[in-house]
């Protein structure tokens, strides 16, 4: 996921823990969407798929140097849909 998070992100902004600590959030458009690895899991989940896809990463509240893992999606969209659902409704994108 290190890679992940040198990307630029296409879309990023702030969220609010608790309605009032605010907190970075940014979705990053990657080339590669990593498998589970999990051999009991199908091929086309388990292995990872070269397709252009999209990384939901934030900061939760405090001090953090690393980003936090808040899914993945295939479309921007539908990555700005998981961020609100993982982050709560209020989000604020500044682009």
């Amino acid at each position: 996921m290190e890679q992940i998070d040198l990307m630029p992100a296409v879309k990023e902004g702030c969220w609010f823990y608790a309605g009032i600590t605010i907190c970075q959030v940014r979705i990053v458009k990657y080339h590669t969407l990593y498998g589970t690895r999990d051999p009991s899991d199908p091929a086309e989940i388990s292995n990872d798929q070269m397709t252009d896809c999209y990384y939901v990463r934030y900061h939760p509240p405090g001090k953090h140097e690393i980003w936090h893992d808040g899914g993945i999606a295939i479309s921007l969209k539908e990555a700005v849909f998981l961020a609100q659902r993982k982050l709560g409704p209020i989000l604020q994108w500044h682009n």
